[in-house]
């Protein structure tokens, strides 16, 4: 008769520890379990310092300049911070979007690093405002009276910035009879045009552009004026106007939207109170109104997956649908399961998962269902504080900080806890490396040497006298690895194994009805065996 554990799995905390299945735990701390052995988790690695000049709680790898080595843009504790890469090709600007700090903001390479740090040193309000006011217009001194031929006309103003961010138009002026000036036109067929301010720097405008419409028609361009041009002279030929107004409805974001998140086709989605907004494709400062969506219940969070965009709420979940922003479906998941945690909504790959009052719930498709219901209890998911988790996907893992500590979780799978604690993290893609902030130090997970693992197994029932255990190997990569075995709930054995030969166990045991195995160290670990007699053991 013997116990032999290969193949080691994960804690089922939800479980009695004499119900859990063959090679499950009841304890996995610091345990890398990926390759089927019992492997030590790597600790975390030191990888940079930030300015002590705020308590910084928000991550971004900025991987943009620095020869090659891109710089770290953080913010304090008193924000939420959501950075987005802009979705332009080729962005001659390297420009980066984010909401959480105040309105939603905008910074370039130069504008970001210009100052001291800590970085971004200096950003723009994401967005072009309208013109406060309209244009004036009025007939020129001398004007004639109007040809048959004349035409009503109004006009309007945009902003541009230095990035050619056009915003939308002012209010319209009021109508004025204008006519080509031809050469059989009477005199005075042009416009004098007066232009409204440029607001503050906020938004480096630099630009302006008039637009006119005829007769009821479309706004066309007339031309484009240096931001300080108070006025303008309208002679233009209407066969001579430019390109129609295309930003008739690019407004602002929302200044209190967060949430920014990436969509295909180069759309940007973010939410404030119970409303979802989505920008113009390939457009990040234009959000038209007419883009939101409204939910029954405030939005907690947002994600990305697959099946489209994953809108967690404080109800229940919702999932939207569609290519362009102007053709997004609403679909309510039938699932009484409202998010908690903001920062624990993840993508990962096929589903996303989040945090619920009752565990953490798997959305995928059409289908949620809370998918830690089989590991932990509801008494045991509320210990570990899930309304400050802050996760990530790591290695196909769900990776979670909370007030406290830290896991790992895949569905299907057990839970693994760490002896890692952290403020904030950011994954990313391009080095596949999750960075953390311990304090004003930056780590890498998995950078460090290896943390001391403990995994104990469940508990093997025997009848009484029946598992006279006598001896044990324990193959391992390399040693020593700690055994320890408990008898009936006594510790019968705390000793270093210090080869793959078989050990004998001490005397005294072989009443004991229950026994379990707990195995710790730095070495990773093949399996382990506790057996009657050495003819057992292989």
């Amino acid at each position: 008769m013997k116990i032999a554990i290969a193949n080691p799995q994960g804690a089922l905390p939800i479980l009695d520890a004499r119900l859990l299945p063959e090679n499950a735990a009841q304890v996995a701390s610091n345990v890398d379990l990926r390759s089927g052995t019992l492997r030590p988790q790597k600790g975390v690695g030191a990888q940079a310092t930030l300015p002590a000049t705020i308590n910084p709680a928000n991550l971004y790898h900025y991987n943009v300049g620095n020869n090659g080595a891109g710089y770290w843009f953080s913010w304090g504790d008193e924000y939420d911070i959501d950075v987005v890469r802009s979705p332009i090709a080729n962005d001659a600007y390297a420009r980066v979007y984010w909401t959480g700090q105040g309105a939603p903001k905008m910074t370039t390479l130069a504008l970001a690093t210009g100052g001291t740090e800590p970085y971004p040193s200096d950003w723009l309000e994401l967005g072009i405002p309208a013109p406060s006011s309209a244009p004036s217009v009025s007939e020129p001194v001398g004007r004639e009276t109007p040809p048959n031929t004349a035409i009503e006309t109004v006009y309007v103003v945009t902003y541009v910035s230095q990035y050619g961010e056009e915003g939308p138009p002012s209010d319209p002026s009021r109508t004025i009879l204008r006519w080509d000036m031809v050469d059989d036109a009477p005199q005075g067929g042009e416009v004098e045009v007066s232009l409204p301010p440029a607001p503050s720097s906020d938004y480096d405008i630099t630009k302006k552009r008039l637009y006119r419409a005829e007769s009821g028609g479309e706004f066309q361009l007339v031309t484009e004026l240096p931001v300080s041009a108070g006025s303008y002279t309208d002679d233009t030929l209407s066969e001579k106007l430019g390109r129609a107004l295309l930003s008739l409805t690019w407004d602002r974001p929302n200044p209190g939207m967060t949430g920014l998140t990436a969509l295909p086709n180069g759309i940007l989605a973010g939410f404030f109170d119970n409303t979802l907004c989505f920008c113009e494709p390939y457009l990040p400062h234009a959000w038209p109104v007419n883009y939101q969506l409204a939910f029954q219940e405030n939005i907690v969070g947002i994600a990305a997956i697959s099946a489209g965009l994953l809108v967690v709420t404080e109800g229940k979940p919702w999932i939207v649908t569609g290519h362009t922003p102007a053709a997004m479906a609403q679909m309510e998941l039938d699932v009484n399961q409202p998010g908690i945690a903001k920062r624990s909504v993840v993508d990962m790959g096929g589903y996303a998962l989040y945090a619920s009052h009752d565990g953490l719930v798997a959305v995928g498709g059409s289908e949620a269902r809370v998918v830690t219901q089989t590991v932990l209890t509801r008494e045991q998911w509320q210990a570990l504080n899930p309304d400050t988790i802050h996760a990530y996907r790591y290695d196909g893992k769900y990776l979670a900080f909370y007030e406290g500590g830290c896991f790992t979780f895949t569905p299907g799978q057990g839970i693994e806890f760490h002896d890692v604690t952290a403020q904030a993290g950011y994954y990313d893609l391009l080095t596949d490396t999750l960075y953390l902030i311990q304090g004003t130090d930056i780590v890498t997970w998995e950078g460090g040497p290896a943390m001391t693992y403990t995994w104990r197994s469940k508990i093997n029932e025997f009848p009484p006298g029946a598992a006279g255990f006598t001896c044990g190997k324990v193959i391992a990569y390399d040693y020593p690895v700690t055994l320890r075995l408990y008898a009936d709930g006594v510790k019968a054995l705390d000793q270093p194994i210090q080869s793959a030969g078989m050990f004998r166990l001490p005397p005294g045991y072989t009443l004991a009805r229950d026994w379990e195995i707990e195995l710790s160290g730095t070495n990773e670990v093949s399996s382990v065996q506790i057996a009657t007699s050495p003819g057992e053991l292989i």
